[in-house]
């Protein structure tokens, strides 16, 4: 049975829950593997050619035997994205009941009644695999995904390297507003059942780790966390195993199914972490992102993890895409952006979020937007997050007066000026501080975070 992270959407501000799989008749039989393997020496990495090509094999020469989990075609180490509608229904075929709450949700390995996905296009020159797959949706039976994924691997020592690119050509035009996407899910051998990372204060200052633990048995059975340092880990008792680290990213969902602890790659107890952004899916998207996998020790994870992170400040660009902001309460023209972010307002004040990026706040005490907007917007309220906040409140926010000529400015907001504006910060949010007249635009060219001094 597949267990997935991303069985919440955002709707507005409801989050919809969904639940593990129930007992089915057996399913048909799979293909036979067929295998692709890239191996350095240090670490060998496989997919399966008859399962859209996702990840089913990973080992190093210090631990020969595979520890990626394929119990079903729902775990593997494979591309999942999300979207509406809920239920997603295609003619007369609906989804399997339990997986209703999923909504639109194709995945590389195939779907829930043990239907393949299919590889169109594969190449190995011994440096770098690539697969190009048509996937299939995990909640109905036979139903290829309207997207293609692909996937680029390289080795470096223990360290794995993945490009990954999903591309949208549904006919659904509606944009059904931001959903957590895994990037990717992995599910290891239950061995690995530790699950570390840091989740503190003090990132790359070797303060102590966190061992995230989660209640599996809960109709939610996952542990949402932020790895400060960007990483997370599942490691078997001896402190190896698989380390994932997302360098724009940080917000994680993981855990350990089951009670046992096998070595089984087939059994049915299993680990599983995914690193997780929010992204308003469009449905002509072209999304595309990196994730680094590291064999070793912890310590080994560690450390290669913080070498390969940037220290650089958080700056976006809105020249071809959000930039992993989203978007409630509002539209825009969908993907690609030209040059610059046109929200459109609607009968509520826009909602634009960046979720889970960190910085001291002492590092960068000015924020400058560069903006216009096209109608009557006085003023925008910025909100931050911290690493102990929940939620964004107005205590922690900060009022930037716009110039009324409407025209592109840059402004600087000096956030430092707030007392509230300290420690680390992990998520930044954008507001009119009144309603705006339906149809006005605000036009977002780019936001960046500026250090003492500048």
């Amino acid at each position: 049975m597949r267990l997935t992270t991303s069985v919440s959407f955002w709707i507005g501000q409801l989050l919809v829950a969904a639940f593990i799989t129930t007992a089915t008749a057996a399913p048909p039989p799979l293909p036979a593997p067929k295998m692709t393997f890239l191996d350095n020496g240090e670490v060998k990495i496989g997919m399966d050619l008859s399962l859209g090509g996702a990840v089913t094999y990973i080992s190093s020469k210090t631990h020969p035997a595979n520890i990626i989990n394929s119990a079903d075609l729902g775990r593997q180490i494979q591309m999942s994205h999300y979207s509406g509608p809920w239920p997603f229904e295609v003619g007369d075929r609906k989804p399997r009941k339990e997986w209703a709450g999923l909504g639109w949700n194709p995945i590389q390995t195939g779907d829930c009644f043990n239907n393949p996905s299919k590889v169109l296009e594969h190449r190995n020159d011994g440096r770098e695999l690539y697969i190009k797959c048509i996937p299939m949706q995990w909640p109905l039976s036979n139903v290829p995904g309207d997207c293609v994924f692909e996937t680029w691997t390289t080795l470096n020592g223990p360290v794995i390297q993945m490009r990954y690119r999903c591309t949208n050509h549904r006919e659904d035009t509606k944009n059904y507003g931001p959903c957590p996407q895994e990037l990717p899910a992995v599910y290891t051998i239950s061995k690995l059942s530790r699950l570390m990372s840091y989740t503190g204060e003090k990132p790359f200052t070797g303060d102590a780790l966190t061992h995230v633990t989660n209640n599996w048995r809960s109709g939610w059975p996952w542990t949402r966390f932020l790895g400060t340092e960007r990483w997370a880990a599942l490691v078997n008792d001896k402190n190896w195993g698989l380390g994932v680290f997302k360098e724009d990213g940080g917000e994680f969902h993981g855990g350990v199914y089951g009670d046992g602890r096998s070595d089984d790659p087939k059994d049915g107890s299993t680990s599983y972490v995914a690193p997780i952004h929010r992204e308003n899916f469009d449905h002509n998207i072209t999304y595309e992102h990196r994730t680094t996998f590291v064999v070793g020790t912890l310590e080994e994870i560690r450390s290669r993890c913080n070498a390969m992170a940037s220290r650089t400040l958080p700056a976006w660009h809105f020249d071809r895409d959000r930039q992993h902001w989203t978007l409630r309460n509002g539209t825009d023209a969908g993907f690609p952006l030209n040059k610059e972010w046109r929200i459109k307002v609607g009968t509520a004040k826009p909602h634009l979020e960046r979720d889970t990026q960190f910085w001291r706040a002492e590092a960068a005490p000015t924020l400058v937007l560069k903006l216009a907007h096209a109608g009557e917007i006085p003023a925008i309220r910025v909100f931050w997050r911290r690493l102990d906040d929940a939620n964004f409140d107005d205590k922690k926010s900060a009022i930037l007066p716009l110039n009324p000529d409407a025209k592109s400015h840059s402004y600087q907001l000096k956030l430092a000026d707030s007392p509230e504006y300290r420690g680390l910060i992990t998520a930044l949010a954008i507001e009119t501080v009144d309603q705006p007249p339906s149809g006005t635009e605000l036009i977002l060219q780019s936001i960046e975070l500026q250090r003492p001094g500048k």
